[in-house]
């Protein structure tokens, strides 16, 4: 494994698959990365959470914005963005999964992350690039933010929404991992499905990532991890015990009213391009 690309340090290898950053905890997977895949039962919080991202970007501004959406899934953020009037693009990399969007929406492009082939045609175009948990899934996370760059506007910005290393449900997890139950662990980075993490960050890491990418943050908050609902149909996509996840989902449960004073799941981040080069 490489060093850190945070902060050049060396990696301390955790597991089989995972190495950390003792210094700026960056954490960095080895599984090999693939297509996404949606996991079941987290509709209803994704959609929530959009609504939150699109209400803070319309707050942001007092123009009309054009947004590209890289990894679209399902569609359910080009949704919320028609239901705001925003013009956006999806984005996916998987042929299929593009199929399936290009039946329900009208502008989606096929695009994977590193570019690799010429991207010309959307040089200048976007004021917003969104990962909605993406950025975690990618490659040469250095190079991707340096592309981003030539697509986005002089006055352009990304967001990221994207889980923590720092939160309470991760942080659990990896307690268990050290008394060896690894189960809980291993699905939060997708180990075994279609696309794994290859990434985790904090806020504080993603913060000097990006900004000693050429990126200036502007906001910084979280957004909610659970819903009341569903719960147990998001545990079952992966954890097939039904007893378990009859558990467990009791726990999300309860953990959904307690989330806003717990330390937080997911990070969400919005940077304006600057125009500096990395080190």
């Amino acid at each position: 494994m490489n060093k850190c690309i945070i902060c050049d340090n060396q990696f301390q290898k955790l597991n089989e698959y995972v190495y950390k950053c003792n210094q700026c905890k960056f954490l960095m997977s080895d599984l090999k990365p693939g297509f996404g895949r949606e996991i079941e039962g987290i509709s209803e919080v994704r959609k929530n959470n959009f609504k939150r991202i699109i209400k803070k970007i319309k707050s942001l501004e007092n123009k009309d914005i054009k947004i590209l959406e890289i990894g679209s899934g399902n569609g359910f953020f080009i949704e919320e963005c028609n239901i705001a009037h925003i013009d956006i693009t999806g984005s996916e990399a998987d042929a299929d999964q593009l199929a399936l969007l290009k039946k329900k929406y009208n502008k989606i492009i096929q695009l994977s992350l590193p570019f690799d082939v010429s991207v010309n045609d959307l040089n200048n175009t976007f004021d917003y690039i969104i990962f909605n948990d993406v950025f975690e899934h990618l490659e040469s996370l250095e190079l991707v933010l340096n592309q981003l760059k030539s697509i986005l506007n002089d006055e352009g910005k990304i967001v990221l929404n994207l889980p923590s290393s720092d939160g309470l449900i991760f942080k659990i997890s990896n307690l268990l991992r050290k008394i060896g139950i690894t189960n809980f662990y291993d699905r939060l980075w997708q180990k075994g499905l279609s696309s794994p993490h290859l990434s985790y960050f904090n806020s504080d890491n993603l913060k000097k990532f990006v900004s000693k990418n050429g990126y200036e943050q502007i906001y910084a908050s979280s957004l909610i991890t659970v819903s009341r609902n569903k719960n147990f149909e998001r545990l079952n996509s992966t954890i097939k015990n039904k007893f378990i996840c009859h558990f467990l989902s009791f726990f999300l449960f309860l953990f959904y009213y307690f989330q806003k004073i717990l330390p937080k799941d997911i990070i969400f981040h919005i940077y304006k391009k600057t125009n500096i080069s990395s080190d």
